[in-house]
C-alpha cells in the first residue's frame, strides 16, 4: 500500500535529484571549458588534459541521457499525481500540492489561504486522508 504523503514528496524529490543532476552537468562543461586543448602543432601525446576532456565530455553525454530519460519519468509521475488529485475538492488538491509536491511550508500556505496554522494542519490532514483513500481503493 502506497502512503500518500511519501508519493506526494517523492514527486517534489525526483524534481530536486533532477536539478541536481543538471547543475552536475552545468559545472562539468564549466570544468571542460577551463581544460586546454592540444594546438595542430602539439604533440598529443605529451597533453595530459585530453584524456580528462574526452572523460568529461562522455560523462556529460551519459548525465544528459539520463536526464532526459529521468524529465519523462518525473512528467509522467506527476501527470499520474494530479489525475488522482483531480478526485479531491479543489481547496483539498491545492493544499497537497502546495504542501507536498511544492515543499511550501503551513505558515506560507496560511498566508494565501487566509487560514489560521490550526486550521491549515487540519485541512491538509483530512485532504492527505482522502487522498489516501484514493490511493487505496480509487475513490473518496
Amino acid at each position: 500500500m502506497t502512503d500518500a504523503r511519501e508519493y506526494l514528496t517523492s514527486i517534489r524529490k525526483a524534481e530536486e535529484r533532477l536539478s541536481l543532476k543538471k547543475r552536475q552537468v552545468e559545472n562539468l562543461r564549466d570544468r571542460l571549458t577551463s581544460l586546454s586543448v592540444p594546438t595542430d602543432k602539439e604533440v598529443v601525446s605529451h597533453t595530459p588534459n585530453v584524456g580528462v576532456m574526452a572523460d568529461t565530455v562522455a560523462m556529460i553525454a551519459d548525465m544528459e541521457a539520463e536526464i532526459s530519460r529521468q524529465s519523462a519519468e518525473n512528467v509522467l509521475m506527476e501527470g499520474q499525481a494530479y489525475l488522482l488529485l483531480n478526485k479531491l475538492p479543489p481547496e483539498y488538491s491545492s493544499l497537497l500540492i502546495d504542501h507536498y509536491m511544492k515543499g511550501k511550508k503551513i505558515t506560507e500556505i496560511c498566508k494565501t489561504t487566509h487560514l489560521e496554522q490550526r486550521w491549515t494542519k487540519k485541512k491538509i490532514a483530512s485532504a492527505l486522508a482522502k487522498f489516501q483513500c484514493i490511493l487505496d481503493h480509487g475513490d473518496i
